[in-house]
């Protein structure tokens, strides 16, 4: 069994921003609890104590608040480094590697649209075309996906059935074994894991920032020169030069993310 973990970063509704994001941490079963610990590891060898037990929040170990407020700012930007290293080059005893997802919404190109939804059906689409290569290699599994706490758990339970009937989002799921669970985030260094995927994305689309993106860029799924697992959902996909939107048109992937001041943007 392959599971999911989901998380996401931004808003999906107002003006004060224009994208939503939500990404994914794919992990076979066997290789989530080697992560998790290796997580763990990590984050009480720089803080020893206490402080290694602390959630790993990109938000707020940047700017120091909430749980993080007594923790120095070198420390704090040291455990976000690393963290984000071993994002960038984990591989479990089995051989395997985590497969990153991500779907960034351009709000506005979307009106009247739940920001949530889409985004959620094109996740999910993304994930089971991975499984579905995988079976067709001979490597079968059932997903199961985990998510943050969040108000959304409503809606998406309520469309569940109809995306693995097909009659909801981009194609039919075959893979998922049941509703999303949901789950909070203290309890689970998986899902701190994809807070930090959510948050390099955002930051990258939102802001421009590629600091913490470039890391884990070559991780999202990928195939035959197309960036599968990161989604750039804007009208005029065509005119958009990220490197997704690129891949589609030139089945292609760049070695690297552009610096954001030369992509060109619909």
């Amino acid at each position: 069994m392959y599971l999911l973990y989901v998380d996401e970063s931004g808003v999906p509704t107002g003006k004060h921003d224009d994208h939503f994001v939500l990404a994914g941490l794919a992990l076979h079963e066997e290789d989530c609890y080697p992560m998790a610990r290796s997580l763990d590891a990590l984050q009480r060898r720089i803080l020893p104590g206490p402080n290694g037990d602390l959630e790993l929040h990109a938000s707020r170990i940047i700017s120091g608040r909430s749980e993080w407020s007594h923790v120095a700012k070198a420390e704090r930007l040291s455990v976000l480094q690393q963290s984000f290293g071993m994002l960038k080059d984990w591989v479990a005893p089995s051989g395997r590697k985590p497969v990153y997802f991500a779907v960034v919404v351009h709000k506005r190109s979307w009106p009247g649209r739940n920001a949530v939804q889409l985004a959620y059906d094109h996740l999910l689409a993304k994930f089971d075309t991975f499984l579905t290569r995988l079976h067709l290699s001979g490597d079968s599994h059932r997903s199961l996906v985990i998510a943050d706490e969040s108000s959304y758990e409503k809606l998406l339970q309520r469309i569940m059935p109809r995306w693995k009937d097909g009659s909801e989002g981009p194609k039919k799921l075959h893979s998922l074994v049941e509703v999303p669970l949901f789950v909070g985030s203290k309890a689970s260094r998986l899902i701190q894991a994809v807070d930090l995927v959510a948050w390099a994305t955002y930051n990258y689309y939102e802001r421009g920032h590629a600091r913490y993106f470039e890391h884990i860029y070559d991780r999202f799924d990928a195939q035959e020169g197309v960036q599968h697992g990161l989604t750039h959902l804007v009208r005029g996909y065509r005119e958009c030069g990220c490197v997704p939107c690129q891949s589609r048109r030139l089945r292609e992937i760049a070695a690297a993310p552009a610096a954001w001041a030369d992509v060109q943007r619909p």
